[in-house]
């Protein structure tokens, strides 16, 4: 019978210096692209924001130049028309270029928690099997019989839990908690 348990972090110390360990690195890399990255946005996003102000002002230039006021002239009303056109396109990749921001520090926050949270949950697959051994061990010491139990399908250490199984089984005849059941029958 596979035996489930609820509580995954057993060993803190270990867990969790493990989980921090392991998302560590991907997040100094992924802070330092990030940083990279937003440096740059930074410095596009302060060029747009200089290119809109030279668009709007020279609009500002072109309306308030008499000559130009023929507004039945093709050429000046396409003139308006693609000023116009490029101010919003500008602003629309100014707003993208925050939102990939964004993007980037969201990312970067939920990477971290999730190689958090796996080095935990796989830590827990050595820290687990550990602590059943451990119990088996102070049983021993305390004189009582260890309640041996298989590990989890997914555990790891299987192999030096059976080793260590093998060695309880061919001690028993040697071990006080037998000793004293061998006493109190006589």
């Amino acid at each position: 019978m596979e035996h489930k348990r609820t509580r995954i972090v057993v060993d803190k110390k270990f867990q969790y210096r493990t989980a921090i360990r392991s998302a560590l690195l991907p997040f100094i890399t992924l802070l330092i692209v990030s940083t990279v990255l937003f440096f740059f946005a930074q410095k596009n996003n302060s060029y747009i924001e200089e290119v809109v102000d030279n668009q709007g002002a020279m609009i500002e230039m072109f309306l308030t130049t008499p000559a130009l006021h023929n507004s039945e002239s093709t050429i000046i009303l396409e003139g308006e028309k693609t000023f116009k056109q490029n101010i919003g396109m500008l602003k629309e990749i100014r707003y993208n270029s925050q939102l990939v921001l964004y993007f980037i520090v969201i990312i970067t926050i939920l990477q971290a928690v999730v190689i958090f949270a796996f080095s935990i949950i796989s830590s827990h697959r050595i820290t687990g099997p550990l602590y059943v051994m451990t119990q088996y061990l102070r049983d021993l010491r305390n004189g009582k019989k260890p309640g041996i139990r298989p590990l989890r399908e997914k555990d790891r250490l299987k192999d030096f839990h059976e080793e260590l199984i093998e060695t309880i089984h061919y001690a028993e005849p040697h071990l006080p908690f037998n000793n004293n059941r061998d006493k109190g029958d006589t």
